[in-house]
């Protein structure tokens, strides 16, 4: 399992927890702003598989009015709605620093990035 953030706002959160429960994600929370200033909306925080990370990424690339970044340069995976990016665009950071930019990228095209430079962090 693979911790992970999603930072948004101006988006129902009821539709994230709801694909996190059905990807079998487990300690699902909202992130209380204490202390993680400057966040501005919501973060939900849960503990989930690599192959549920990329199937609610590639939902919310239809579902949020905006872009997505995906950031696995640490040991949280951070998934940020970002409004610079255009919907259905998905900006991925991989563990060394090398951006990826796909537009409304399939499974298969996140499972490329995610599954494997991220996924390797991530498992390791």
């Amino acid at each position: 399992m693979t911790e992970v953030e999603f930072e948004f706002e101006g988006e129902d959160p009821t539709e994230l927890r709801t694909l996190l429960q059905n990807q079998n994600a487990s300690d699902i929370e909202v992130v209380s702003e204490e202390g993680l200033l400057p966040i501005l909306g919501i973060v939900i925080a849960a503990l989930i598989g690599i192959n549920g990370l990329i199937t609610i990424v590639t939902r919310l690339t239809r579902l949020w009015s905006c872009g997505i970044i995906v950031d696995a340069r640490t040991s949280t995976i951070r998934t940020k709605k970002d409004c610079d990016l255009p919907r259905g665009a998905v900006l991925v950071f991989a563990v060394d620093g090398t951006q990826y930019r796909l537009h409304e990228p399939t499974e298969t095209d996140l499972a490329k990035l995610i599954g494997g430079p991220i996924g390797k962090l991530a498992t390791s």
